[in-house]
């Protein structure tokens, strides 16, 4: 495909990072620095695909065609014990005799607390091999684990020293070809190889679902609020690392404006109109794209992050669709599949009078009175060559209409905030709120309102039945593929909704209906977490859902901070203490045309959580079709 840079758009010079302009239920940071980003492990993968429609790198095959079982009786599992001569963790290689420490029956009441899998935890058929991954209740330090699949004709059975255990890749290829589908029990018996009580154990049981995922996972990955501490990150479905996606050094556009419609000087210095922060990412149906928020005051940039083009602007963003992106007081944007076919239309909030001219002399603020719009990123609009904010805010404004337009919302007189766009392009939700700031929400009224979008004009909108609860914040919404469904954050009425540690994830009917709580907001009861107070937010739906034996299959990702690591005060702005990172967990959503069923959260291994040796955060996550680097291959 051609990916041109257009004229006008000159290469960004290094610029620091700061703050975000919007806290999408984690913290709202945003930067440039590229930090470590884990290394891969020898783990064998379907070989990922190009769309020959798009060209497209999707990873992880086509999710919902599955291989054909071989066998009733496997024998995927070895006769003979595994021994864990390599432990995870670093602890001393597992004896040979190992297996002579567990002839006691164990005894099955307090044993050890089994963080992976969950009880009922479903994976998806092309995942990355699972981790399993426990806790001792005392002193115990040699473990037995064990799996059990009744079509294998043998147990498989393993010792080792580590509290966590990767299974081998070999076996997780030949399983989920062969198990999905199957009921697995995992055991876990421990033992303190120095005295002479019996082993204690635990057990849960997972399953291979009949279905795979597919798309790109995009998330940021912070280690603190100041510069150089924040970019954008990604894996596939199989990854066993993360790679970097996106820094500010590489981001091309560099026509940011201040809030006085000049070229923006970056805070560290550097070249005018550079970009110093990705905030807000969202995927763009190009399959190759993200767009996101500059620093204050916000204006919105898009991006390639496909490999070897990252940063470069879009050959579809014109100069005029470029300005327009970049008003002030720009919000979360979203995207449709389907109309993105027809047009290269993003829809997002402004929070700006409308009606007067943007930069100087336009009345823009933290008050809560953003308006829904549109912005045509391949607007017609010649480039405006301006040389004051006036002069840029009058011929600006007077492309209001064909750069960019107020969607109505007829009947809701509060604030919007962080929309989301029907895949089929026919529907917006939205926060109705009267608690934005700078973007983002904090603290006050937020329930989830749908309005048409029809042809940018907009109509009557109407509270969701089920996500407007007046005693619940209600927010972040995102469609399920199909737009059957919206996931949403929901915490306490009274809680300020910046990285508010008692939101939750729940469901809810697109056209409105009881909201279900996800089971995986819930931790193992061992652990001692619990939710509300784990700050469960931002979930994002796979682009695929998997239809198979009368049940449909869909994958959520979202961010918890649930056992996570604090920053360190020294890197919040703020100097705050006790502020915990999140991490990435996955789950399913099985819908079997009578009820919604919900499995518990599975955390996804494969993520960093150190960079440069600080603890790293990673959250709000974007999960769809785009084309990113390739995680390296292992050493």
């Amino acid at each position: 495909m051609s990916r041109t840079l257009r004229i006008g758009f000159g290469v960004a010079a290094l610029a620091g990072a700061s703050i975000a302009a919007c806290g999408n239920g984690t913290h709202g940071f945003g930067g440039d620095d590229a930090g470590d980003s884990g290394s891969a492990s020898d783990v064998v993968v379907d070989v990922p695909f190009n769309n020959p429609d798009t060209g497209i790198h999707t990873g992880g095959g086509d999710p919902c065609t599955l291989p054909t079982p071989t066998c009733t009786t496997c024998t995927d599992f070895p006769s003979a014990p595994i021994i864990d001569t390599q432990p995870d963790d670093g602890s001393p290689p597992t004896p040979n005799d190992a297996a002579t420490h567990f002839t006691q029956t164990p005894v099955t009441s307090g044993g050890p607390c089994i963080l992976e899998p969950q009880d009922g935890t479903l994976i998806p058929q092309n995942w990355l091999r699972p981790r399993f991954h426990y806790n001792p209740p005392g002193s115990q330090s040699l473990y037995q684990l064990t799996l059990h699949a009744a079509n294998q004709q043998n147990d498989l059975v393993v010792y080792t020293t580590s509290k966590t255990y990767k299974l081998p890749a070999t076996i997780w290829d030949a399983l989920r070809a062969s198990s999905y589908g199957e009921p697995i029990t995992f055991t876990v018996a421990a033992v303190d190889p120095n005295g002479n009580a019996a082993p204690v154990s635990s057990t849960t049981t997972f399953t291979i679902a009949p279905a795979g995922a597919d798309g790109s996972m995009i998330y940021w990955a912070a280690t603190g609020e100041f510069n150089g501490q924040s970019w954008l990150e990604g894996f596939r479905p199989g990854d066993e690392g993360a790679v970097d996606v996106l820094d500010v050094s590489q981001v091309q556009y560099d026509q940011s404006r201040d809030q006085g419609g000049q070229l923006k000087s970056p805070q560290g210095g550097g070249t005018p109109g550079t970009v110093e922060c990705i905030g807000c990412h969202a995927a763009v149906p190009d399959g190759e794209s993200v767009s996101f928020l500059d620093f204050w005051p916000w204006g919105g940039i898009a991006s390639s992050v496909a490999d070897k083009e990252a940063g470069v602007v879009p050959s579809w963003l014109t100069p005029g669709g470029a300005q327009a992106l970049n008003l002030p007081w720009i919000g979360i944007q979203a995207y449709s599949k389907g109309d993105w076919a027809k047009e290269k239309v993003v829809v997002t909030t402004y929070g700006c009078d409308p009606n007067q001219q943007p930069w100087n002399g336009a009345t823009c603020s933290d008050a809560p009175n953003a308006q829904l719009v549109w912005v045509d990123l391949a607007s017609p609009a010649p480039y405006i060559d301006a040389s004051n904010g006036n002069a840029l805010g009058t011929a600006m404004f007077a492309d209001k209409g064909t750069s960019y337009g107020v969607i109505a919302r007829n009947g809701d007189s509060r604030g919007a905030a962080a929309p989301a766009w029907s895949h089929d392009g026919s529907t917006l939700v939205y926060v109705s709120t009267d608690a934005e700031k700078d973007g983002r929400l904090a603290q006050g009224t937020a329930d989830l309102w749908s309005v048409p979008f029809n042809a940018r004009a907009g109509g009557n909108a109407t509270a969701i039945s089920g996500a407007s609860d007046p005693s619940f914040s209600e927010f972040y919404p995102s469609f399920s593929p199909d737009d059957k469904m919206l996931a949403f954050n929901r915490a306490p009425a009274a809680d300020n909704m910046y990285y508010d540690p008692s939101s939750e994830v729940y469901l809810v009917p697109t056209a409105g209906g009881t909201a279900t709580r996800l089971t995986a907001n819930d931790p193992p009861a061992c652990t001692g977490w619990t939710s509300p107070g784990i700050t469960n937010s931002w979930p994002k739906w796979a682009p695929t859902a998997c239809s198979n034996g009368g049940k449909t299959y869909y994958w959520i990702i979202f961010s918890s901070s649930r056992g996570s690591a604090l920053f360190p005060s020294s890197r919040l702005k703020s100097g705050a203490s006790n502020v915990p990172t999140s991490q990435l967990y996955i789950t399913a959503v099985v819908d079997d045309g009578t009820s919604i069923t919900t499995t518990p959260a599975m955390y996804i291994w494969n993520q960093p959580t150190m960079s440069g040796g600080n603890p790293q955060s990673n959250h709000t996550p974007v999960w769809e079709v785009v084309d990113i680097p390739p995680v390296p291959p292992p050493n």
